[in-house]
């Protein structure tokens, strides 16, 4: 990785002006370590040849690309604990002290998935470019407003869906400008475009659509945006509103564009579900609504590549000093300010308010946290049969008193469903023929991917395992004894997931995409009694 380095210290140095040689070496062999880890543990898991992995040129080139960048983001933790760490108690004290707001936990997730080794992968970025759009280093990307003939464009609007009364203000000023600029606003339709993307695919695949100004890029509205977890989508305080974005870069293990199905479907099931919620008495559980979207529709291969959906945005908590609103993957990250996860420093709220021992304090924690999730998933799927994918990224937890309260779901593309009633594009295989797809999404995301994840950090703490799966375990039975499933998650000795490095090897084969584990729910054998 020197080589490729000794290319971008320039740009390294633009926003890490007082690192060192040591500092950048130092933080180069953590993250070497972490992604080698990360493989050794996966390829273990999976029951993969790590030479396999080692001859295979792409995987490599995606590790060592992951590895160079989670030096970047090692360096910002390190940046930001040197500077701020002696000036506050823990992480929320640093959000109220500095002003900030609930976006920042969004951005502040420094390894990014908890175990994937492509974790920081972007190809297609170089390093100024990684600094510039990615959440952890808390910088400004820009929303370029396009305006594109009507005929080239399809815009996806549900009646039922409410734009912000900011979206509408921006949007009808915008409109009166260009009318005095002699513009017939009347021709066009809005697209919204991230700034890479319109630089690095809309110029070289359309030129002459600009030229024609079919597509006329409107530079001086540009918009600025505080790219969140996901980091093509984009917090706008201006809009009040999110604005997912397509970006033609590989990151993680996927190129980061917005099909037109997801559009179609994510508008249709959010409102869908928070239906189901309000009439159904889901008191803990939201919806964070997609609304609208729009692609260019000339091509069908690259309408995925110039397009956006617009999301509602979460309500603002900077009024309520008690109450904030975390990205679940937040939980389990390390805050600058203490180097514990920040789901430790809200059990340590959560001690000193009430006057706990941490074992006590864990328990209360982990049990709402627990049954604020379940209802939001296990009760939906079980009463409506539609299966959501909430895992740490897709979801923001409530914390209101140091307790989780509420849970906000978002992003629609691993939903799994029978209704075949709904308006959504069958192509995108969201609709399950068997109610074990729909439990496998479960189980991967919602159980796998979320609350064993914090028993994991929990556990490093001395926090005793099996009080944890205990509390899941008697959770899940209530609702099983209620509506008596077809299949028991808790009789069976293991349970699917996604097969992450496999997925990457194997591209085109269904059966590589998969492992099963053992499940820790299990009760043949399990114990039974709470300790706490």
């Amino acid at each position: 990785m020197k080589l490729t380095w000794n290319a971008q210290l320039s740009d390294i140095h633009k926003h890490f002006l007082k690192v060192t040689e040591e500092q950048l070496n130092q933080a180069e062999m953590e993250a070497q370590q972490e992604v080698q880890q990360r493989v050794r543990q996966l390829a273990d898991f999976e029951q993969l040849d790590l030479a396999q992995l080692e001859s295979d040129e792409r995987i490599q080139a995606e590790l060592a690309n992951s590895e160079q960048n989670l030096t970047l983001s090692y360096l910002q933790y390190q940046q930001d604990r040197e500077r701020y760490s002696p000036h506050y108690k823990d992480i929320f004290d640093f959000v109220q002290g500095e002003g900030l707001d609930d976006t920042f936990f969004e951005q502040s997730v420094t390894e990014g998935h908890p175990f994937h080794p492509m974790t920081k992968t972007k190809l297609g970025f170089n390093s100024e470019q990684v600094v510039t759009f990615s959440p952890e280093f808390r910088q400004q990307a820009q929303i370029i407003p396009v305006l594109c003939a009507s005929e080239l464009v399809t815009q996806i609007h549900p009646t039922h869906s409410t734009i912000s009364p900011e979206y509408m203000e921006w949007l009808d000023q915008l409109q009166n400008e260009l009318s005095m600029q002699n513009i017939d606003i009347s021709r066009y339709e809005m697209l919204f475009l991230h700034e890479w993307q319109l630089e690095h695919f809309v110029k070289q695949q359309y030129p002459e659509l600009l030229q024609q100004e079919q597509l006329i890029p409107l530079y001086q509205y540009a918009i600025s945006a505080r790219p969140l977890l996901s980091f093509r989508t984009l917090d706008v305080p201006q809009f009040n509103a999110i604005v997912k974005t397509a970006v033609n870069v590989q990151a993680t293990s996927a190129v980061r564009n917005v099909s037109p199905a997801s559009i179609r479907n994510g508008i249709a099931l959010s409102e869908v579900v928070a239906q189901i919620y309000a009439k159904g008495d889901y008191h803990r559980s939201a919806i964070q609504r997609d609304l609208a979207g729009a692609f260019l529709n000339i091509n069908a291969e690259h309408a995925n590549k110039v397009s956006y959906l617009l999301r509602e945005r979460l309500p603002e908590t900077t009024q309520e000093p008690q109450t904030h609103h975390l990205v679940c993957a937040s939980l389990i990250t390390k805050s600058f300010i203490t180097d514990q996860h920040i789901l430790i420093e809200c059990i340590e709220r959560l001690m000193e308010r009430q006057n706990l021992s941490f074992e006590t304090a864990t328990t209360q924690f982990l049990e709402q946290y627990t049954a604020v999730i379940l209802e939001a998933t296990y009760r939906l799927l079980l009463e409506e049969e539609i299966s959501l994918e909430a895992h740490m990224q897709n979801s923001t937890i409530e914390i209101q008193d140091c307790l989780p309260t509420k849970i906000y779901v978002r992003d629609f593309g691993g939903v799994r469903l029978f209704d075949r009633e709904v308006d959504i594009d069958g192509s995108t295989g969201l609709i399950a023929d068997d109610f074990d797809e729909l439990l496998a999404v479960f189980s991967h995301s919602v159980l796998y991917n979320h609350l064993f994840q914090l028993i994991r950090v929990l556990e490093q703490y001395g926090y005793e395992p099996s009080i944890g799966y205990y509390i899941i375990r008697e959770q899940l039975r209530k609702y099983n004894d209620r509506y008596q499933p077809q299949i028991d998650l808790l009789q069976q000795p293991t349970f699917r997931i996604k097969s992450l490095l496999k997925m990457r090897i194997y591209e085109d084969g269904y059966d590589y995409q998969h492992t099963y584990v053992n499940n820790p729910l299990y009760e043949k054998g399990a114990t039974t009694t709470c300790n706490g």
